[in-house]
């Protein structure tokens, strides 16, 4: 999967190798849910993520790696975000995955990240990723 090469990645000491990328510098922070990287991807394990997801204004269905996905366009409600930001995430089913293992790609369009550039981003990752099954990994 290619993101630019100056930008940062985090490197798996509290959260998975290669899961947050941003164009700036920056440390996970210790238990919490606060948003200091551009793009976080997460595999969401044993479970499908649900069906239907808050918010959505525009679905369409992707391929990613070979495997089947979405790409969703969000606004948020009121919650965890102000209302109205705007969110991307792919939804992808992983391979060789009996327990329905997802991958989950995001950006969110917070004031401090540059949002247009960051689905740009997101979107060549998501062009460029590579899924194999855990057996050929």
């Amino acid at each position: 999967m290619s993101h630019p090469a100056d930008w940062s990645v985090n490197p798996g000491t509290t959260l998975p190798a290669c899961s947050w990328f941003a164009a700036e510098s920056f440390d996970v922070p210790e238990a919490t849910d606060v948003r200091i990287a551009d793009i976080t991807l997460k595999v969401v394990e044993g479970s499908r993520p649900p069906s239907a997801w808050p918010d959505v204004t525009a679905t369409t269905a992707v391929e990613v790696g070979g495997r089947p996905g979405l790409r969703l366009e969000r606004l948020t409600g009121p919650g965890l975000h102000p209302v109205d930001t705007p969110i991307t995430t792919y939804v992808v089913d992983l391979p060789g995955n009996s327990d329905g293992d997802t991958l989950v790609a995001s950006t969110v369009g917070l004031p401090r990240f540059d949002y247009e550039r960051n689905v740009a981003v997101l979107e060549s990752m998501m062009a460029s990723l590579v899924l194999v099954a855990p057996s050929d990994a």
